[in-house]
């Protein structure tokens, strides 16, 4: 989906100009309620990014690293300063 942030309401700005409230309203349902199975939607990525990261050989070793995501917004709830791993430098991040 085009747009830069996926949150629910911008989402639902996106896909319902004229009626976000209503979509707003939908798209929390939708994850509330989730008709998936959580196990089935891991194996789908799974199988799609892991060809993608053995492109150029095995994958050795995992790091992981606390991703934090920008804040965008002045409102944004849970909002705290603090330093993000990759970017070497203090910013305000949402944690997660």
């Amino acid at each position: 989906m085009p747009g830069g942030r996926k949150s629910v309401e911008p989402m639902a700005a996106r896909l319902a100009p004229d009626h976000v409230r209503r979509m707003h309203q939908s798209l929390h349902h939708l994850v509330a309620d989730a008709p998936w199975n959580d196990q089935e939607l891991l194996e789908h990525v799974r199988q799609q990014v892991l060809p993608a990261m053995q492109k150029h050989g095995p994958v050795i070793a995992w790091i992981l690293d606390d991703t934090a995501f920008p804040k965008q917004g002045k409102h944004a709830v849970g909002v705290a300063g603090r330093t993000a791993g990759s970017w070497a430098n203090r910013r305000t991040a949402r944690r997660r």
